[in-house]
């Protein structure tokens, strides 16, 4: 909490040059020119200036050049006062720019905005106003709403009059305002949906309180209701945080007080980060390359189709000894024991280049990383779960994925995925975590070979200490018009097949077009004869069964054995089931 103060009364102090009223001016005189003008204006020095020797700005206008703006930088954030606008002009002929232009030479339009682009409304407006030997003076009142003011002088020359300089100088831009009146109503406090650790963001008001008099007191807390800390005393708050932090503000005409409704800015969340926003660097993630601001990139493949997209590392696309890096916002410091988590899938190219991806942590925000472990997508690498080929397009379906863990050293508060390339193909990497496993889930692949479909899926979420219930659907009949049904659910903890052929897998033992799904029969869980195409059995998750425990099944059919099929097998869709604890 003390680190939030301090940074809070930082911003605070910031925030207080912000002026709550207008009042603003610029006579041009100094060294160089001054900063944040925009239109095609120019600033001058010398004795034709309407300062004496100072400086002023101006523009040539001919016949080839009818038109001509100033803009102003800020000048202030309105309160919805009266606002006045003084400023000196000329036209005089080119190219002396001491000699007054007859009229008629044009007209000179003043207008202000909320932007330095507009949109614009006129404050007034004055043609062909006869010249003298020196500048002339004008002056403007106005009420524009409250908020950033800009103001602009739009000038058009009149068709046929003498080639001119026209100038403008020693502009200066106030406002006053009627007392404020009533009890001020905020409103609601405005803030951004989350933040990363340590970035600026603004806090604002729902409603504006016009008029003068008007104060501001700024609090921040743990919770909706505190207990709350003094922070900053202007219409808008600059600030960060570490932590999920509330906010409101008191704004106070004379003797009342009206109070803003709190808001939550919570902390993005970093983990677990599933990269189903549709960008590669959500919540403050960020990506870096040596080739380019678009590396990694994202990609629409899932890891096991949970969620809507994942980080592709381009290695195809990326010549050798190339660099990319995905890395981490910081994060709270690990402690013993705590692990990173993430899905990867990959391939390698079919000429043998093998790309490395290094998990990097590190415990001072990003200062200096150390190796966790040297990652590579060389066939049997852990990043190959696709084998080879020759094709960049070559995308990982739902079943060709692996889940991998590293322990991470206590304190650490940073992680990068560090890519080095040879010139290889794609790596893919999805629900990244630390600490923090990913949610349990199951998740169907695979296809079943049955016609029509012979299929199985699994609810609720494997929860250790919990039950869940697989359930069959169109359990093919043991033998035809017999009325018997025999469907059984096997469960390994070993990898996942994407589907191999029985006959394949057996090297022709068993003669069967079916795939199988699973690596080994570890554990039978059900089997069922009965007279129902559809089973359900019911399967408990031991208390004890370790976090991110990786569990896969399929069901299998028996029918009497006919050619082709004489192994008399058939199976449906695989199930992969991650386990945890929450």
């Amino acid at each position: 909490m003390n680190r939030i103060l301090t940074t809070l009364a930082a911003a605070a102090a910031l925030a207080s040059g912000a002026a709550a009223q207008v009042s603003f001016s610029q006579n041009f005189d100094g060294a160089s020119a001054p900063t944040g003008y925009t239109g095609n204006f120019s600033w001058y020095t010398g004795t034709s200036a309407c300062g004496g020797a100072g400086g002023a700005m101006r523009k040539n206008l001919y016949s080839s050049v009818t038109t001509g703006n100033l803009v102003t930088p800020q000048v202030g954030t309105s309160i919805g006062g009266t606002v006045t606008l003084t400023f000196d002009y000329k036209v005089h002929n080119w190219s002396a720019n001491t000699v007054p232009t007859p009229a008629p030479f044009g007209t000179i339009t003043p207008q202000y905005g909320a932007t330095a682009t507009g949109p614009w409304t006129n404050i007034g407006s004055f043609t062909d106003e006869t010249q003298v030997t020196g500048c002339i003076n004008k002056t403007f009142t106005f009420n524009p709403p409250a908020g950033p003011l800009f103001i602009k002088f739009d000038c058009v020359r009149s068709a046929g009059t003498s080639d001119s300089y026209w100038n403008f100088d020693n502009i200066a831009v106030s406002e006053s305002a009627a007392p404020c009146s009533g009890t001020p109503t905020p409103g609601n406090t405005v803030g951004p949906v989350a933040v990363c650790q340590s970035e600026n963001f603004t806090l604002s008001l729902q409603n504006s309180t016009t008029g003068a008099g008007v104060s501001y007191q700024w609090y921040y807390g743990p919770t909706s209701t505190g207990p709350w800390l003094p922070a900053a005393t202007t219409p808008t708050m600059l600030t960060n945080q570490v932590l999920d932090t509330w906010y409101y503000c008191d704004v106070t005409c004379g003797s009342s007080t009206g109070s803003s409704t709190p808001v939550l800015v919570p902390m993005g969340t970093v983990f677990p980060q599933d990269f189903s926003a549709g960008v590669v660097n959500p919540n403050c993630w960020s990506v870096s390359s040596q080739v380019g601001t678009s590396l990694p990139n994202y990609a629409p493949e899932s890891a096991f189709a949970v969620g809507t997209g994942s980080v592709r590392f381009n290695f195809y696309s990326i010549s050798a000894l190339n660099e990319l890096s995905l890395t981490s916002p910081d994060f709270a410091p690990t402690v013993a024991g705590d692990q990173v988590y993430f899905d990867v899938a990959g391939v390698t190219y079919t000429g043998g280049e093998v790309d490395h991806i290094l998990l990097e942590e590190s415990n001072d925000g990003g200062t200096t990383w150390n190796l966790v472990v040297d990652m590579n997508n060389a066939v049997g690498g852990v990043l190959n779960t696709l084998g080879v080929t020759s094709s960049s397009s070559l995308a990982p379906t739902a079943s060709q994925w692996a889940s991998l863990a590293y322990p991470l050293t206590a304190g650490t508060n940073r992680i990068r995925f560090h890519g080095v390339s040879d010139f290889g193909n794609n790596v893919f990497l999805d629900n990244i975590s630390v600490g923090v496993l990913p949610s349990a889930r199951h998740t169907n692949y695979g296809v079943s070979c049955a016609s029509p479909a012979y299929t199985m899926t699994a609810a609720p979420a494997p929860v250790a200490g919990t039950t869940f219930t697989y359930t069959q659907n169109g359990i093919p009949e043991a033998a035809p018009s017999s009325g018997i049904y025999f469907g059984v659910v096997i469960l390994s903890v070993t990898q996942n097949y994407a589907g191999t052929p029985l006959n394949i897998l057996t090297a022709g033992a068993i003669d069967s077009p079916c795939n199988l799904h699973v690596n080994s029969l570890d554990l039978l869980v059900s089997y069922v004869s009965g007279t129902s195409t559809d089973s359900s059995v019911t399967f408990n998750v031991p208390l004890g069964a370790p976090a991110g425990f990786l569990l896969y099944s399929q069901a299998v059919a028996l029918i009497v054995p006919v050619a082709p099929n004489n192994a008399g097998i058939v199976t449906s869709n695989g199930v992969r089931s991650y386990i945890n604890s929450f």
